[in-house]
């Protein structure tokens, strides 16, 4: 039965198979039998999530895809567990392209501007432009930190509110002022699908990171003396203020910084290397971005 798989996926130390996708799967595969999982009860799982009839609300295809690929993950999981006799192979649809959002370097500054608390006090009639800020709000030191660094570093969300001034028993990194590293996860911590490289803290951020010291005990995100759990709330408010889209989530920062390295003619190699991912994730999502084997292309036959 289907609910057993999900009973063992939950016992095991695979993250990728617990969570919020579990619930819609298990509420139209839980009573079927494995052998009932064939292509037409998979086509019918994706359109009732997208038509709202199945979970909380309605959901993209995307979402639908990716709640089936945690089922996947955990039908492989139970077969090398060699809790069901024959491997389940799931259709899972079409997989849509990335569609990758990011930000200019206007969009950030009004963004940073909105976490800081300023508002535009005008808007240009030609341009639409915002103009003349004047802080209006209390300052949110705890967000603005939260967007530089995933700027200039692209980590994680998770990652990011884990990084501590020391190092500590949690499960999170930690930055090193003085050898001027940022390490992503914890001494000894293992390594998931989702690596964490340590990196070499870019000079800009470095200079942030040592006046936030002097402000903080704990970490750069931190609020009113304690580590946050989520960058949600203040993170939305400063984006829709800023007047920026839904679809600017924190991500986005992640997505930015990627496609900002390989604007500037940095390599796929090593943008992949910067972010902790593999040169096929960055090749498939933001190679549009990348022109520094374009130049070299143009250059090769000079002369000749």
């Amino acid at each position: 039965m289907l609910y057993y798989v999900q009973e063992h996926a939950e016992t095991t130390a695979h993250p990728e198979l617990i969570g919020y996708h579990m619930m819609p799967l298990n509420e139209f595969f839980g009573g079927k039998m494995v052998s009932e999982v064939d292509k037409k009860a998979c086509r019918d799982y994706r359109k009732l999530r997208q038509a709202g009839e199945l979970g909380r609300r309605a959901v993209k295809e995307a979402t639908a895809r990716r709640e089936l690929e945690t089922l996947q993950a955990a039908l492989n999981f139970a077969f090398e567990e060699k809790r069901l006799l024959y491997p389940i192979k799931l259709k899972l649809g079409e997989k849509s392209p990335p569609r990758v959002r990011y930000l200019s370097r206007s969009d950030v500054a009004r963004l940073l501007g909105s976490a800081l608390g300023f508002v535009p006090a005008y808007c240009d009639v030609e341009t639409r432009q915002p103009g003349g800020w004047c802080r209006m709000h209390r300052p949110q030191y705890h967000v603005a930190r939260f967007i530089l660094i995933g700027l200039y570093t692209g980590t994680r969300h998770d990652a990011i509110l884990k990084l501590r001034w020391q190092r500590h028993n949690s499960d999170g990194g930690w930055i090193d002022l003085n050898d001027e590293i940022l390490y992503r996860k914890a001494d000894g911590e293992g390594e998931t699908n989702k690596r964490r490289p340590p990196l070499r803290i870019p000079v800009r951020l470095l200079n942030h990171l040592r006046i936030w010291r002097k402000h903080s005990a704990l970490g750069p995100i931190e609020y009113n003396g304690e580590m946050i759990a989520k960058m949600k709330t203040g993170f939305n408010n400063a984006r829709d203020r800023a007047g920026l889209g839904r679809d600017v989530v924190p991500h986005v920062l992640r997505h930015t910084c990627a496609t900002w390295l390989l604007q500037s003619d940095e390599t796929i190699w090593d943008v992949a290397g910067y972010l902790g991912t593999s040169e096929k994730v960055i090749r498939d999502t933001y190679a549009h971005q990348e022109t520094s084997s374009k130049e070299a292309a143009k250059t090769r036959f000079r002369g000749r």
